[in-house]
This record gives structure tokens, C-alpha cells and sequence, in this order.
């Protein structure tokens, strides 16, 4: 399906290129020799497609549970909390005990998560020596709100090399709950993690309806936390549930087009801004090997064999946001080869999905989201990826797209 852009030079100029995100094929900017390649169908998963999990997955990712000490509005995981399985710390122990029946060869990396990971310290403290024991290539990550950090936390953070991503939404940060930035000790803590953890740390943001200016958000990080405090994005809300679509993920058209535009003008400023520089570089990389959209796989990466989510009593789940005692239980790892992704709907089977400009950037929102749900998120990825559209094409040009028409 081709797009027809409109550009506009400084001098006020005009003029039309023409993009396939089906082809990923450009015409209007010279690209440099192109390096065309062989591209695999990725899976196309849904209900009456589902796929398996590989034995030797490349990304694991351990659910402790979804307790959580804070309640924040927008919640991917509010709707799943009552399906979660409980666990205790001898599950650990037969967890642990049970990796060889299952797992064959050495995750590349290796994902704990809540709720917030630390309120099951007890858990963390059995699970990730013994995991780094038997896997000592393997990354670790840890999504955490940061409000429990303490020194024997940051000593086994330190001690065993784990990456972290610390949640916080600096000027929306009371959409998420209490600001762990205005209690003097939870503050020191997070300081001492930024500092000894410099370049394994980022504070991750998410945009809603009410946080969503760029450069309010930098400047807030920087008059707290200083000049070179390390921000990213987890990216734009999605929406899971009734509250978040009437409340923080409800994206009006005005938030949408600010949105929008905060994106492209913080990147065209500063192509690195927010972490997005990857973002920026696979859409420019897919225009130069021309990656065919059927080549791609959901955002998440969760529709991969090769991605697993497991919990503690050996449960799989169709990612690590949702239980195990409902829907999104896909299988067990003690039935291995009978597990089957059958809660999900690859982003071909949407034509909202296959007549999108920026589907090669998008992948498909969440994969499970339906209804008003999803209809909600979808126009809240668009804004936040045309505005990273954008901006490659002005890095590309020099030139600002305003206007995008599709033509068949």
C-alpha cells in the first residue's frame, strides 16, 4: 500500500514523496545503495494459528507475581492481578530444580518482574545467584519502581551486573503513586543506584494524556536529578482496562497532535533523546534493506518462539503482564510441545494494522487488546510513531512531513 508525504522546506516549499511500509520502498530520498536481502515470514499468530515456545529461548522472562506496592492509574497489569498465581520460596527451589526438564541452552537474557520485582525480595535473593550460577552469559533486567531499593539490594544489583529500568514519570509521576524522589532515604538510594550503576540504569517514562510534553519531562529529570541523568521511554499508554480508557490513556485529538509533535521536535533536535535512537535506526534500516512487512513480528516480541514467560509454579502465559489462572495461560513447561500462543492476534489479521503508514515502526500496539481497548491504544501508538516517522524523515531530508495521504 503506498503513502503519498508531503514535505515542507524551510523556505516554506513543498513537495511529495512516496512510501510503502508494506515494502518498505522510498521514492523521493536518496537512500545510498540499497542491501536488499532474504527475509523469513515472521509467525502470524492467532486463535486459529497459534504458535509453540522454543526450548532454548533467547529471552526468558521470570513472573514472580503481580503484587505491587504502588497503584498506578494506567496499569498493564491491574486487569491480570486476580488471575496470578501465588507462589511461595519453596516454589523457587522446585522452579529451579525443574529448568533442566525444560530449558535447553543459555538465555541470552533473563527478565524478572512483578508487580514490582523487589516485594519479592526473599525470592530474588534464592533465584538470581542460582540462576547466574548456570547461566553466567546471560544478561539480567529488572523493572522496579524504585521505592524499595536499600544497600543489600544495590549490593546484589552490583554484585551480579543486572540491568534496571527505573519506572518513573517524572512531572505524571502521581498517576503512578507517591513520588519515592520526596522521601529523603528512598531518594538517596535511587541517587546511589544512578551513580553505581551509570551506565546499566535508565528512568523509564510513559506518555499519557496528562505527560506527554518531551521537554517538560527532561527538564523535570534535570533540575532533580542532574544534566546527565540517564532518560528513556517505555513508551505511549495502552489501554487494559475501563479506567485507564476514560482516564490517563484517553488521548484527545489536541493531546495527540502535541504528542506528536513533542516526539518530532525532540528528535529532530537530538536524534538520541529519550533512548529513541534505536527506534529512529530501524526505521531508516528497514527503508534501506527494504524489510517487508510480513518479515515482522509484534512490538512485544512475546509472539516469538524463542520469547518465554514463565511463573514460579512453571505456568506460560502469554506474556509476563498477564495470569495464569485465567485466559492467558498458554500451557505448562511440564507439557512442553502441547503450549500454544492462542490469546494473541498478530497486527496482519487488523486492517486498522495493514493500512497504517507506520506499521514498520508500530508492530501492532499489544497483541491481545481488543474492542475499544485496543482502538484506544492504536490511536495512541500512531501520534507516538509518526512523530518518530517524522523525524527520520527530517534527518533524512531536512524537511518536515505535513501532511500524509493514502492512495491505494
Amino acid at each position: 500500500m503506498w503513502f503519498t508525504l508531503t514535505l515542507e522546506a524551510r523556505d516554506g516549499s513543498r513537495c511529495d514523496i512516496r512510501y510503502n511500509p508494506h515494502t518498505s520502498e522510498i521514492d523521493g530520498i536518496d537512500l545510498g545503495p540499497l542491501d536488499e536481502r532474504d527475509w523469513l515470514t515472521a509467525p502470524h499468530v492467532s486463535k486459529l494459528t497459534p504458535v509453540g515456545k522454543s526450548h532454548a529461548p533467547k529471552v526468558l522472562k521470570i513472573q514472580l507475581g503481580l503484587s505491587c506496592n504502588y497503584s498506578c492509574s494506567y496499569c498493564s497489569q491491574a486487569h491480570q492481578i486476580g488471575d496470578a498465581t501465588l507462589s511461595k520460596l519453596t516454589d523457587v527451589e522446585a522452579f529451579l530444580t525443574n529448568l533442566d526438564s525444560w530449558l535447553k541452552g543459555a538465555p541470552e537474557r533473563i527478565e524478572l518482574w512483578g508487580g514490582e520485582p523487589f516485594v519479592y525480595w526473599a525470592k530474588l535473593k534464592r533465584l538470581i545467584p542460582a540462576l547466574a550460577e548456570r547461566f553466567p552469559t546471560a544478561r539480567f533486567l529488572i523493572i522496579t519502581n524504585g521505592s524499595l531499593l536499600d544497600r543489600e539490594k544495590l549490593d546484589l544489583i552490583v554484585k551480579y551486573d543486572i540491568d534496571i529500568g527505573l519506572s518513573h514519570d517524572g512531572p505524571g509521576q502521581r498517576q503512578r503513586g507517591p513520588d519515592p524522589l520526596d522521601d529523603p532515604e528512598r531518594r538517596h538510594w535511587i541517587e546511589a543506584l544512578l551513580a553505581e550503576r551509570e551506565d546499566h540504569v535508565s528512568i523509564n517514562t510513559v506518555l499519557t494524556a496528562e505527560n506527554h510534553d518531551l521537554d517538560a519531562i527532561k527538564v523535570w529529570f534535570q533540575e532533580r536529578l542532574g544534566l546527565d541523568v540517564p532518560i528513556s521511554l517505555e513508551g505511549v499508554v495502552n489501554v487494559y482496562d475501563a479506567a485507564t480508557l476514560l482516564g490517563a490513556g484517553r488521548l484527545e485529538e489536541a493531546d495527540l497532535h502535541s504528542l506528536r509533535r513533542s516526539l518530532f521536535e525532540s528528535l529532530a533536535t537530538d536524534p538520541k533523546a529519550f533512548g529513541l535512537d534505536k527506534r529512529l535506526r530501524d526505521f531508516i534500516m528497514s527503508l534501506k534493506v527494504r524489510r517487508p512487512i510480513e518479515a515482522l513480528g509484534q512490538k512485544c516480541g512475546m509472539d516469538r518462539p524463542e520469547h518465554i514467560a514463565v511463573d514460579l509454579r512453571g505456568n506460560v502465559m502469554t506474556c509476563q503482564n498477564t495470569g495464569a489462572k485465567g485466559e492467558h495461560k498458554i500451557g505448562h513447561v511440564d507439557d512442553f510441545d502441547a503450549i500454544a500462543l492462542n490469546t494473541a492476534t498478530h497486527f496482519a489479521f487488523r486492517d486498522e494494522c495493514m493500512s497504517c503508514p507506520v506499521v514498520q515502526l508500530c508492530k501492532g500496539s499489544c497483541m491481545f487488546l481488543e474492542g475499544e481497548f485496543f482502538k484506544q491504544s492504536c490511536a495512541n501508538e500512531f501520534a507516538f510513531n509518526m512523530g518518530i516517522m517524522m523525524a527520520a524523515v527530517w534527518h533524512l531530508t531536512g524537511m518536515v512531513v505535513v501532511g500524509v495521504e493514502g492512495c491505494g
